[in-house]
């Protein structure tokens, strides 16, 4: 009887890995929305106003992300709320919350990222070398829902075991969490697993920090590494190969 081998895993990052920004008007789609749904519920708040809220939670998130922690997007969507009206809390119940959340949610849709066009073929080759494959994406004031709402539609989820959001469990890479939570719901051990990104900080420093393999997507990043990656590649359409030479290594 051959060999039992430990179960390996390549896991991905999302942004400037899978997909990138192409679309325009999602955030001008989000304050007319927001601002109607405000408006709906009694509170009128200028669209400059809203749409200096949504910038400024956005950096804010950017900076909780560098320290490896995030809120969940609800508490996202009520930092919003309080940066773009203090008061607005106290009179908006429960369901014109939601329905202002939406708003804001919702236009990630209409206005998407574009995926890689190598993005399935190189999921798809990678799934057939019998490794598990996992999703470990920083995000913003976007819900996890809508993110696998997309995922699915561009037909990515089918390729992944396993999405894991910043925003949903309230941790962020370069934090340990964000990996080992994922390695843990695979059942693979972080010596037996390979992280794919383009961020020097949040990806390759924060796979390395946790024992497991790195490679870096080279283009995005000119910062001095804090760690070497393992492996660096210029293109997403490089991967399987070096997927190939690491499980044989």
């Amino acid at each position: 009887m051959p060999p039992q081998h430990p179960p390996r895993a390549v896991t991905f990052d999302l942004w400037l890995t899978l997909m990138f920004e192409e679309s325009t008007g999602r955030h001008e789609l989000r304050v007319r929305e927001g601002v109607q749904a405000l408006s709906n519920a009694g509170i009128m708040i200028p669209p400059k106003k809203l749409g200096d809220a949504i910038r400024t939670v956005g950096r804010e998130t950017s900076a909780d992300h560098d320290r490896g922690f995030d809120r969940t997007s609800t508490e996202r969507m009520q930092q919003i709320l309080d940066a773009a009206d203090p008061n607005a809390r106290v009179s908006i119940n429960s369901e014109q919350f939601e329905a202002f959340s939406r708003a804001i949610d919702e236009p990630f849709l209409a206005h998407s990222p574009t995926i890689y066009p190598t993005a399935q073929s190189v999921l798809s080759a990678i799934r057939e070398m019998g490794v598990r494959t996992a999703l470990i994406s920083n995000v913003g004031s976007t819900s996890p829902g809508v993110y696998r709402r997309y995922l699915d539609r561009e037909g990515i989820s089918q390729y992944l075991e396993y999405l894991t959001f910043s925003n949903e469990i309230a941790s962020a890479k370069p934090g340990a969490k964000m990996f080992t939570h994922t390695l843990e719901k695979l059942g693979v051990a972080p010596e037996n697993a390979l992280h794919v990104g383009d961020n020097l900080h949040a990806d390759v420093g924060g796979a390395k920090d946790v024992g497991m393999s790195a490679v870096w997507i080279q283009g995005y990043d000119d910062r001095e590494p804090r760690v070497q990656p393992d492996f660096t590649i210029s293109g997403l359409d490089e991967l399987p190969v070096v997927v190939d030479n690491w499980l044989n290594r």
